[in-house]
């Protein structure tokens, strides 16, 4: 990441401190510490490297998708889980909190971290760090998680063992189940309320120099303005909310890039909650969105190579509530 000079720092402020701004305010900008003074310039600079990687809006753009087109996504599960599912004609939706995996919706933040410990960052302010990600909005958030890839050995070992398939179903008729559900009724964000939740399909990135140049300057900054902004409280919050979102999105879309080969899609739920809204749900202290599921929106089910469940049973359970579906076996060799 490139580090801008004391010279060009300096240069940069007193272009920004003009006439307009009050003496009060230029002494106080002024006589900040090297950290204080950084943070501000790359806050303000749109050339900065901070800069070009902070904007929400721009981000969510750019790892979301359109779900414009039905393209074939595939659900790897068991089945016992899809018979839960038919018959109770809902589906749950993990808390992303609450992952098994602990990097798991957590990647960006230990990529934070480690920036901020070669940075001699101390463990108050790691810690400091950690919780700002983890108590900004977006901390009621639901992940529901596919592939682009049909036939994964890898997937169906991890999610279905013994007992695995693949459901494919259409993008787009996802969104509109999430959405659907989530909106209650609503046809706008701007009506959204407490308990109402904003959905949207985002790409999974796996490229590990991407996810650097995107947390690495968010990392500084948020150090920087720690260290040279505590007694300008204005600023300082300003700028280590929006890079504490930021990272909270990374963690959304970043995944160990040694993983590439699930190709996974995911669907995040963002619930407004200010702590009073209760779960949906709630099974052994973990939280879930439980939806609506429509079977007529099930493509097709593989079934995993080392699936010991007869096809014929697989065959007559889905067909039960989705006729239409077709079955088929894994072309895996095992």
């Amino acid at each position: 990441m490139r580090m801008r000079d004391a010279n060009y720092i300096n240069s940069y402020l007193q272009n920004m401190l003009t006439s307009n701004v009050p003496e009060a305010t230029k002494s106080m900008i002024l006589n900040l510490n090297d950290y204080g003074k950084r943070a501000i310039v790359n806050y303000h600079d749109p050339s900065s490297d901070f800069h070009k990687h902070a904007d929400l809006k721009d981000n969510i753009f750019k790892f979301s998708d359109s779900a414009e087109d039905n393209t074939p996504l595939f659900h790897y599960t068991t089945v016992s889980s899809l018979n839960n599912i038919l018959k109770s004609g809902y589906f749950r939706i993990k808390q992303a909190k609450s992952m098994n995996d602990p990097n798991e919706f957590r990647w960006a933040s230990s990529l934070a971290i480690s920036y901020l410990e070669k940075q001699k960052a101390t463990y108050e302010e790691i810690d400091n760090f950690q919780k700002m990600v983890d108590n900004q909005p977006f901390h009621d958030s639901y992940i529901w998680s596919f592939s682009k890839n049909e036939d994964s050995e890898t997937l169906f070992y991890v999610y279905g063992r013994q007992d695995g398939l693949a459901l494919e179903l259409g993008e787009k008729d996802v969104m509109h189940m999430l959405v659907s559900h989530n909106s209650h009724g609503k046809d706008s964000f701007n009506k959204f309320s407490l308990g109402d939740a904003y959905t949207f399909p985002l790409k999974v990135l796996y490229n590990a120099q991407e996810q650097e140049e995107y947390v690495a300057p968010l990392a500084q900054e948020w150090l920087d303005a720690y260290r040279g902004l505590k007694n300008d409280p204005d600023d300082i919050r300003e700028i280590l909310t929006c890079c504490s979102k930021n990272i909270a999105l990374f963690n959304m879309a970043f995944k160990n890039s040694k993983l590439f080969h699930e190709e996974e899609f995911r669907f995040v739920s963002l619930k407004k909650n200010d702590g009073s809204i209760l779960p949906e749900l709630k099974i052994d202290n973990v939280n879930y969105i439980n939806c609506e599921f429509i079977p007529e929106c099930i493509r097709s089910v593989t079934i995993s190579p080392t699936c010991n469940v007869e096809k014929q049973e697989i065959t007559e359970m889905v067909r039960k509530y989705a006729p239409h579906v077709y079955i088929k076996s894994s072309d895996l060799p095992y």
